[in-house]
């Protein structure tokens, strides 16, 4: 999902996890880096916990690799992006190793997902309202920008504009800007990952950790008491303000698997009754409205990539109608074991891929059965096959946004 790229180097380096309520996760440190980090502090290494000096070792060279790459996509600094951004039409710009590998990776994807995914949005961004310049002012409520505004900041929001040579890029437009925020954390994930395969060479690993609030990995099975067995993690109620439920549906069995969970709360604004998301659909230059509240992606870290795949691909849903969305993963599925769960404004949710999702009582039954009865399922799951594009808000979303509404006066 497009993400801002650093607002400001002011941001504590320890954010919470997505899954907070089935991870654990500690430490937390001061950065100047805007994206932040953990990485759980119950990590083993071939069946022994690392101490304390290790762990903090262990995160500090995560923490460099952190800021060498977000120094690398920073479309706002002096990095390869914000000189790309600067750059005029034809001039080659020279790019590092991790804008090379990001750009390539876009390429495919944009392709595999017919434009669905696409890191040239930045200008479309900035016309709604979600670029850096406007940060403290996401929720304001505003009226949609002009057509004619929208079909201009489109022209310069097209990725078939950027070649990647082997000098560097080159754009055909000028106007053109990246943002490469959908796949960069993603992407973070897959380094944090090959540094720690190649730190412990050979050796079996057991823990989890999350690049920002978004994108989450499982490393072998967690380790209790009691042995080893697979890792939960819950999906993120996209409602919770007003059902007062913070978990959607639960994940089980998790293992060596990276998940990525994009939603219409990160960045928005509520307006006329309707829900404006920093998720642009690039084929009409607007939030996308398909009908889709969020949508969690999991793939195995066998998978080339797996963390900027899964990171991307939870983007595109949201950008393509809901069929063509499960279709995409159902065929991604097949292709490469990924999964999906997506939830959309009519209280559905959809599951894709062979991942044992539970509803909340459904977890309940098998972790506390004396109170299942007692515990409410927010969102009903629903059968692929019965999807339909047209997706018609139910009541419980409409007094959510009209309570975002409220709120923002």
């Amino acid at each position: 999902m497009p993400a801002n790229p650093k607002i400001r180097k002011t941001v504590s380096l320890c954010l919470a996890l997505l899954f907070a309520a089935v991870l654990t996760a500690a430490g937390c440190a001061q950065s100047d880096y805007y994206v932040g980090f953990s990485l759980s502090s119950d990590f083993y290494v071939d069946g022994g916990k690392l101490s304390d000096s290790e762990w903090s070792q262990l995160q500090g060279e995560i923490s460099d690799i952190l800021h060498q790459t977000e120094d690398a996509v920073d479309a706002e600094g002096g990095g390869d992006l914000a000189r790309i951004g600067d750059a005029g039409t034809g001039v080659i710009t020279p790019v590092g190793e991790h804008v090379r590998t990001l750009l390539s990776l876009s390429q495919t994807l944009y392709e595999e997902t017919g434009g669905a995914f696409s890191p040239a949005l930045y200008n479309l961004s900035d016309l709604w309202g979600f670029s850096p310049s406007h940060e403290g002012r996401y929720g304001e409520p505003r009226p949609e920008p002009s057509a004619e505004a929208i079909t201009e900041a489109m022209a310069n929001s097209q990725f078939s504009d950027i070649t990647l040579c082997e000098s560097g890029v080159v754009k055909a437009n000028a106007a053109t800007r990246l943002d490469l925020g959908g796949i960069a954390k993603g992407y973070m994930c897959d380094l944090i990952y090959r540094h720690l395969l190649n730190k412990y060479v050979g050796r079996e690993l057991n823990g989890t950790f999350s690049v920002m609030s978004s994108g989450t990995v499982l490393i072998g099975l967690k380790i209790t008491a009691s042995g080893s067995r697979g890792y939960t993690a819950s999906i993120e109620n996209p409602r919770r303000v007003t059902t007062n439920i913070n978990e959607a549906a639960f994940l089980v069995g998790l293992s060596d698997v990276v998940l990525s969970t994009s939603a219409d709360t990160y960045r928005f604004y509520a307006h006329n009754g309707q829900i404006y998301s920093h998720i642009i659909d690039p084929h009409t230059g607007k939030p996308s409205e398909n009908g889709v509240i969020s949508i969690t992606v999991i793939v195995p870290l066998s998978v080339p990539y797996a963390g900027a795949l899964a990171d991307a691909y939870s983007t595109a849903g949201f950008c393509m109608p809901l069929t063509d969305a499960l279709a995409f993963y159902e065929e991604q599925a097949l292709q490469k074991g990924i999964g999906a769960v997506v939830i959309t404004s009519d209280f559905k949710y959809y599951v894709v891929g062979d991942y044992q999702v539970l509803t909340r009582r459904e977890y309940a039954e098998l972790t506390k059965p004396g109170i299942a009865d007692t515990i409410e399922d927010v969102f009903v799951r629903t059968d692929v096959a019965q999807a339909n594009d047209v997706v018609i808000p139910c009541e419980k979303e409409q007094e959510y946004i009209a309570y975002v509404e409220e709120r923002s006066k």
